[in-house]
């Protein structure tokens, strides 16, 4: 990444968790080794089922690079990387990825449908998995289906027109209450005037490539040292010590 790359800090306050660390990427490469490798896995298994890691998943994960469970949830949430519910019992987020419901879902090419928090995350999503992918979403004005589709590199836009507004109602906490107004749009004249509705959000229009580029800035390099091969096709092993520690937690 060089100096000149867009990514969320060009836009949203510093203090914002993540802004502040400098980003998504940089907030991960500032994590222990060991830490950071637990995130890397979680966020392999996310990708491979669809839905979040249990956190019997997460303990197993933790112990395997001799840590403990509330050590890496600590360091986690300090980082705004990954966040649990307030009863400590479910991943909610793991950015890019989002266990709740939203507008924005990403089919990766052979994988499965997965739920992004914001219009970022989503094209976050394939550019992290480095695989094709169609991400579908809506206008939040006139509904107007949008969709993306990622094809070895190549970004496609339906409405060709279609915008992102990166836009932020507060400037503070987990980048994840900040950016839940982050959208597509059907048209940058669309976009505008739902920014100019509300006085209350920080923001600005993103053009496609920008959109894209910064996508890729935030989330690109998350799995940067893992083969393509290793998200797409899991070890026997590891997928059945996934499904136990998920059937553990049920």
């Amino acid at each position: 990444m060089t100096d000149s790359a867009i990514g969320f800090g060009s836009v949203l306050p510093d203090g914002i968790d993540a802004v502040a660390r400098g980003g998504i990427a940089a907030s991960q490469r500032k994590l222990p080794p060991a830490v950071r490798e637990v995130h890397r896995q979680l966020l392999r298994d996310f990708l491979r089922t669809g839905r979040a890691p249990a956190v019997a998943r997460l303990r197993s994960l933790a112990l395997a690079n001799g840590l403990d469970l509330e050590q890496v949830i600590d360091e986690l949430a300090h980082a705004d990387l990954v966040h649990l519910d307030p009863a400590g019992e479910k991943i909610l987020i793991a950015y890019p990825l989002s266990a709740g419901a939203s507008a924005h879902q990403v089919v990766l090419d052979g994988g499965p449908t997965l739920t992004a928090m914001c219009a970022v995350d989503a094209l976050g999503i394939p550019a992290m998995a480095r695989s094709g992918a169609r991400v579908l979403s809506r206008d939040p004005m006139t509904t107007e289906p949008i969709q993306i589709t990622a094809t070895e590199g190549e970004w496609v836009w339906e409405p060709a027109t279609a915008v992102v507004l990166l836009a932020a109602a507060q400037c503070s906490g987990p980048i994840a209450y900040a950016c839940q107004h982050t959208e597509f749009h059907a048209s940058r004249e669309l976009a505008e005037r739902h920014l100019a509705a509300h006085p209350e959000h920080i923001g600005r229009v993103l053009s496609q490539a920008e959109a894209v580029e910064m996508a890729g800035t935030e989330f690109g390099a998350l799995l940067a040292d893992i083969a393509e091969t290793d998200i797409a096709e899991t070890d026997t092993a590891e997928t059945k010590t996934a499904e136990t520690d998920d059937a553990q937690a049920v």
